[in-house]
């Protein structure tokens, strides 16, 4: 076998990374979409496990913004100082007064929910899709809105809840496919 020359080794080696970064941010796709059904099947039973589903859901905004690839990337550094603050907020939450408590954790959720929104109007833009539009532009700030300014309403997030689901869930098999479609170009965030 002949041995390779610099360049085609850094070419591998780009290849490789690229594919590692296209696994891990798909992986965090379907960790939201996983933490998005535990949510839309627990919360309107009334279940407290249902906080499962926001962790499984975080954790993969989390995964898939750390390997985002994108072309700008101060947006890159945006979406992960959103979601990082928000990840802090909701702790922080646990160690203030009890008064404002509450609000600290939905404000961190919130925040993290615009990061997801961020990554979904990228995936948007970058396959022209429509669930990604309508998670960026409607799901997660309806949400937002309707949980930060307004009562708690069981009926409502339920609802929103199960919406947001089916729409990550098609974005994601929209993802996936692309991914397991791009044969040679490994890179499928560009």
């Amino acid at each position: 076998m002949p041995e390779l020359t610099i360049k085609e080794q850094d070419a591998e080696t780009k290849d490789a990374y690229r594919k590692h970064h296209g696994i891990f941010y798909r992986a965090g796709i379907v960790m939201q979409v996983l933490g998005a059904a535990l949510l839309a099947v627990l919360y309107p039973l009334g279940n407290p496990f249902y906080t499962l589903g926001i962790m499984c859901f975080e954790s993969g905004v989390l995964l898939a913004a750390i390997y985002l690839v994108i072309e700008r990337p101060l947006v890159k550094k945006i979406l992960l100082l959103v979601i990082a603050f928000g990840l802090v907020l909701q702790i922080a939450g646990f160690y203030v007064a009890e008064d404002y408590a509450g609000l600290a954790i939905m404000g961190g959720i919130s925040l993290v929910c615009a990061g997801a929104a961020g990554m979904a109007s990228n995936e948007a833009y970058r396959m022209k899709c429509l669930e990604g539009w309508m998670l960026s532009l409607f799901g997660f700030p309806t949400i937002i809105i309707a949980n930060l300014f307004f009562k708690e309403n069981h009926i409502f997030n339920s609802l929103c809840f199960s919406g947001l689901f089916l729409l990550l869930l098609s974005l994601a098999g929209k993802t996936l496919k692309q991914f397991m479609r791009s044969g040679q170009k490994i890179d499928g965030n560009r």
